[in-house]
């Protein structure tokens, strides 16, 4: 009786990171007729929703559409509410 021992391969870190920023939530290619993305949130007040999409979103944004301009706002003002914003043209 002969036993298959099939090794898996380590993926190296690099490769690791290629993958997720081109798989997963955020990793969208947009149209010709999106011209910007902004966020605009507050260091300060609780907007861990906006911290959040950019540390795991926004690179996989960046990734896929290198061509678009893409502006990330941190105030230090407290009464700022968290803005996403994306501007399309023709």
């Amino acid at each position: 009786m002969t036993t298959k021992i099939i090794k898996k391969i380590p993926i190296s870190n690099i490769s690791s990171r290629l993958i997720d920023l081109q798989t997963g939530l955020g990793a969208a290619k947009f149209g010709l007729n999106v011209k910007k993305v902004s966020l605009v949130y507050s260091k300060r007040n609780n907007n861990a929703g906006a911290r959040y999409f950019k540390k795991e979103n926004l690179p996989r944004i960046i990734y896929n559409n290198p061509g678009l301009p893409i502006e990330v706002i941190a105030l230090e003002e407290k009464d700022v509410k968290p803005t996403l914003t994306v501007e399309f043209g023709i």
